[in-house]
């Protein structure tokens, strides 16, 4: 089997490096320390068979998609809008929201209360005629 780092295993896999790590300690990945070319040790990742999705991965692909997100992951504040998303340097998920904020990441807003929806959110996606939000 090729063995790959973690971030090759990401791009690859199309998934992301946390992702990767998660599969590691869950079994579905297998990784193991090798020495590089400079004497250090790293973590390789055995890439499996051509197909492979994780257990996760194929959660997320039959949950419906919800473009209504937390921007921080104690779930306070407003829920917003994504409406980019992008990498850092980390290769942390980065996302722009509509109304300019930028998020430590995105956190799933499963139950959407019409007073924690962002205000500036809801007016872009009205003006722009995308998806609106179905509060419970």
């Amino acid at each position: 089997m090729e063995r790959v780092t973690i971030r090759e295993a990401s791009q690859r896999l199309r998934i992301p490096t946390s992702m990767v790590r998660e599969c590691i300690r869950g079994g579905e990945l297998k990784a193991i320390r090798e020495p590089q070319a400079d004497g250090r040790m790293s973590w390789v990742v055995e890439l499996p068979e051509d197909g492979w999705i994780s257990e996760a991965t194929s959660e997320e692909m039959n949950r419906e998609f919800c473009p209504w997100w937390w921007g921080n992951i104690d779930k306070t504040g407003y829920i917003h809008y994504v409406e980019s998303l992008s990498a850092s340097s980390w290769e942390e998920t980065v996302p722009r929201f509509l109304c300019g904020e930028e998020g430590d990441n995105i956190w799933a807003a499963t139950e959407l209360a019409e007073e924690q929806l962002c205000l500036e959110c809801q007016m872009r996606a009205i003006e722009q005629g995308l998806p609106q939000a179905n509060p419970s």
